[in-house]
């Protein structure tokens, strides 16, 4: 059985290291070319809208490098850090990544950490350090990446390819599916409970039928959602 092509996604700020790494990706065999990104911020709304198996990912880019931006995904793909500086390194691998390639890139090179990703079992992806104890959900909104802690979002609305998420003292609206926020937030700590909602279950102030309270807003229950929602909260239904 002929294997998929891993789809590629390069996040680098110089544009001749995006183009360089663009040619390497179309030479090689195994590999398909899924886009180009100059910022983390630009990386992180391509994640969400396509699937990505490998990530050629730079280090030192303006406002949040690559390192941090590794860490702030929940399921990341498999990861080839590119640099121009070798001190990096210790960091690189101690969040496993496949390999560590250092600036100016050879074609030979490209392809011998290409090999290591494309000898990997399938669904193996990048090992990250575990994320810190405040975890926060990461937000694309405008052209800004927003940290949003988990204990600080009430809900969240799906519209279609938007989502509205809502805290206590603020509205934020991103281009995300509420299918790819439910992926991204924890199951422990949100719960879908209708179609177009999902829900901080510490939120809750009350259940009453097809309601639930959140703060001062009431939000319906789908009936599909509630018997799930019932074993949750530990109630009959």
């Amino acid at each position: 059985m002929e294997l998929k092509p891993l789809r590629c996604l390069i996040v680098d700020d110089e544009p001749l290291a995006r183009q360089l790494l663009t040619g390497y990706v179309q030479q090689a065999a195994g590999l398909e070319l899924a886009g180009a990104c100059s910022s983390a911020v630009e990386a992180f709304g391509a994640l969400h809208q396509q699937a990505v198996d490998l990530l050629f990912l730079d280090i030192n880019m303006p406002g949040i490098d690559g390192i941090s931006f590794l860490r702030s995904l929940r399921n990341p793909p498999r990861v080839i850090f590119t640099t121009a500086y070798a001190e990096h390194a210790v960091d690189a691998f101690e969040l496993e990544a496949a390999d560590y390639l250092l600036k100016p890139i050879t074609f030979e090179r490209f392809l011998k950490a290409v090999q290591k990703v494309l000898q990997m079992p399938p669904g193996t992806a990048t090992a990250v350090a575990p994320p810190p104890p405040d975890e926060a959900l990461f937000l694309k909104v405008n052209k800004r990446l927003l940290r949003l802690p988990y204990a600080d979002i009430c809900y969240l609305e799906g519209l279609g390819d938007y989502v509205k998420v809502f805290t206590e003292r603020e509205v934020h609206v991103s281009y995300l599916t509420l299918s790819r926020a439910e992926e991204l937030l924890p199951p422990s700590v949100f719960l879908r409970i209708h179609k177009s909602y999902l829900i901080n279950l510490r939120r809750i102030r009350f259940v009453e039928g097809a309601v639930v309270r959140i703060g001062d807003n009431d939000l319906p229950v789908g009936s599909t959602y509630r018997e799930q929602l019932m074993k949750r909260l530990g109630a009959a239904s």
